[in-house]
């Protein structure tokens, strides 16, 4: 095998498993339990959360669009 199959597969592997972890992780309907919850925070807390959800989706987006710029690259390269 190739030096740089032997390095490279590796690390695409765990990208593999990482991205597969968070799209099973059952924390996405832990927190929509925990949202449903009478009197669960305060107008200023919930800012906080809408924040933050809204920095994960567009790290989410950036990680996709990382991920399609890598094979697309990455197939011209072996063209």
């Amino acid at each position: 095998m190739n030096d740089h199959v032997e390095t490279l597969e590796p690390k695409i592997r765990a990208l593999q498993a990482g991205l597969n972890k968070i799209a099973l992780d059952k924390r996405t309907e832990q927190l929509l339990v925990i949202i449903h919850k009478p009197g669960w925070t305060t107008p200023q807390e919930i800012e906080f959360v809408h924040a933050a959800l809204d920095s994960l989706a567009h790290q989410i987006e950036g990680v996709d669009r990382a991920h399609e710029a890598l094979v697309t690259i990455a197939d011209k390269i072996g063209s």
